[in-house]
């Protein structure tokens, strides 16, 4: 077996992890090498790797105390992604065993940092400005340039990796935000005759306050999300 390991600190303890973790069809999309999940079956692509071989797998999900184990099951082998909090620190190991064990150290190596970069996200956006979320609409309030990408990432918790967020406050101020496999393609801001439209091409779980820095954002907005 082949085993990577990437530590990264959150702001938040096993609780809040926990119940990311216990939600995979959510965070799935966002790990490396991801290409689907449909009835249960979770298909990776490895890239670069001998032929680009597709990987499909059966998910089990098993937890323990402060301890979490995606196990990937296929026909190839068994991809384990263990989640192991000490504090607010968490190790994500990715081990493979299976067809191709001796070349896997950089894909697993890739696993284990994109995988713990995206749960780190993820566990920073259950700090974001929404006050409660519903379905498709919800209510969020005071978006800085510092908030907003929690904002679009708790969306992004609800809908996956293709949404569609539009807001509007009382006075009119008009917020769409677009992503699309799971990169923000476009931000839209409209307030009275004024329009800013910034396009853009930023993953998800590496969104910062720059794109958001300058923009009429500091109210109250009513969201709505779906999925395109």
């Amino acid at each position: 077996m082949k085993s990577r390991t990437s530590e990264v600190e959150l702001p938040y303890g096993w609780e809040t992890l926990q119940v990311i973790l216990s939600e995979p069809e959510k965070t799935l999309p966002f790990f490396p090498y991801f290409e689907s999940f449909k009835e249960g079956r979770v298909r990776f692509k490895v890239p670069r790797f001998i032929f680009n071989f597709g990987y499909e797998f059966d998910l089990t999900v098993g937890f323990q105390d402060g301890r979490a184990v995606y196990t990937f099951t296929g026909e190839r082998g068994i991809l384990t992604i263990t989640f192991e909090m000490t504090g607010r620190k968490l190790k994500v190991t990715a081990s493979w065993a299976g067809f191709g064990e001796a070349l896997m150290g950089k894909p697993l190596e890739n696993f284990a940092r994109g995988i713990s970069e995206a749960i780190r996200e993820f566990c920073s956006s259950m700090a974001c400005p929404v006050v409660k979320f519903n379905g498709s609409e919800g209510e969020a309030e005071h978006i800085t340039p510092e908030t907003a990408p929690a904002l679009v990432k708790r969306i992004a918790m609800e809908f996956g990796r293709d949404f569609i967020m539009e807001g509007e406050a009382k006075d009119g101020t008009y917020l769409a935000v677009k992503v699309q496999d799971g990169n923000l393609r476009e931000l839209r801001v409209r307030q009275g005759m004024k329009e800013s439209v910034i396009q853009a091409d930023v993953p998800i779980v590496k969104l910062g306050p720059e794109l958001f820095e300058g923009l009429p954002l500091n109210k109250k907005f009513r969201i709505r999300a779906g999925k395109i």
